[in-house]
């Protein structure tokens, strides 16, 4: 039996919700991001713990970023010929968006025999403080679905607007190192990757990477590669894994995450491997003429966007 519930905890007086069953333990602050700060499997580590809770944003847990993932060039953008400044609240916002760090409404809580649900929504509109940076009036709705095999996530977004809608999605989870990254595992099927300068702003170009540097293949620890690349090459057939002592982690998502970051920062009890369906600074791109590189997503007035990421777990 799986089983949902709301709680306060102390840190920052924030709302959590905890989700529970099949030896799974999920925590999540709609306060903070809708994040996944917390989950536990079989008492053991999935996602590292966070070392600050209060460093909201893309820290620890699993990261939302919605609606320009990953980086844009000195926070500006260009689109259809009009130039706009990434702001929020006065603030420049140079780096995965604007709703890592917003409240959400939380919409739906449920639980029963085989799996927990916890759905909430964020939206853009007119006036608002996420408007004033990007002026494109949008519905985003986020589900996770807890099982026996894992974590279940489900993306939907509406067009509210008049206009078209240029945006990308991306998840930014944060997973533990379990103390010693050299006995920690990852393969993640890409071989091509996007050439980026100094400020890891792509150039447009994609090419192959060095075999040496690439993080597909069994075999390559986490700590044996050090890695802040955009990768190409991903699809719903492909399969990125995490191996530890006691499970692994199958990743999977829908088609359109095209793209996976993977980031493994040597000082950091965490690692990241990011399904994104567009490139970095990647409205940019595509203002540039480069549409297939950029992978960004173009939602007509009135329509639905939905997407998928699954994290399974394999004892």
């Amino acid at each position: 039996m799986f089983e949902v519930q709301k709680g306060r905890i102390e840190t920052g007086n924030f709302e959590e919700i905890r989700m529970a069953g099949a030896e799974h333990e999920v925590r999540i602050l709609p306060q903070a991001g809708f994040n996944v700060y917390y989950w536990h499997y079989r008492n053991e580590e999935v996602l590292m713990k966070p070392v600050d809770l209060m460093q909201i944003g893309t820290k620890y847990g699993i990261p939302i970023l919605f609606p320009t993932p990953n980086r844009i060039e000195n926070g500006v953008y260009t689109w259809k010929g009009k130039t706009y400044e990434m702001n929020k609240r006065g603030e420049r916002v140079k780096i995965h968006g604007l709703v890592k760090d917003e409240p959400w409404t939380v919409t739906k809580l449920e639980a029963g025999e085989n799996a927990a649900v916890c759905e909430a929504v964020i939206r853009i509109a007119f006036g608002d403080d996420l408007y004033e940076g990007y002026p494109f009036p949008c519905t985003l709705t986020v589900r996770y679905t807890l099982t026996a095999d894992g974590l279940h996530m489900d993306m939907e977004v509406v067009n509210d607007g008049i206009e078209e809608m240029p945006f990308g999605f991306a998840v930014h989870p944060y997973f533990s190192k379990h103390g010693d990254a050299s006995k920690v595992y990852l393969d993640v099927p890409v071989k091509r990757v996007y050439e980026a300068n100094e400020a890891l702003i792509p150039s447009g170009v994609i090419s192959e990477m060095d075999p040496a540097r690439r993080p597909d293949g069994p075999g390559h620890s986490v700590d044996s590669l050090y890695l802040d690349n955009v990768f190409r090459g991903m699809s719903e057939d492909a399969v990125s894994t995490v191996t530890w002592a006691n499970f692994k982690l199958h990743i999977v998502s829908s088609d359109c995450y095209r793209n996976v970051v993977v980031y493994t920062p040597h000082d950091r009890p965490g690692f990241c491997i990011e399904p994104q369906t567009c490139s970095t600074n990647s409205i940019n791109l595509y203002s540039k003429g480069l549409l297939d590189e950029s992978g960004l997503l173009i939602l007509q007035p009135g329509q639905t966007f939905k997407s998928w990421v699954d994290y399974r777990i394999e004892p």
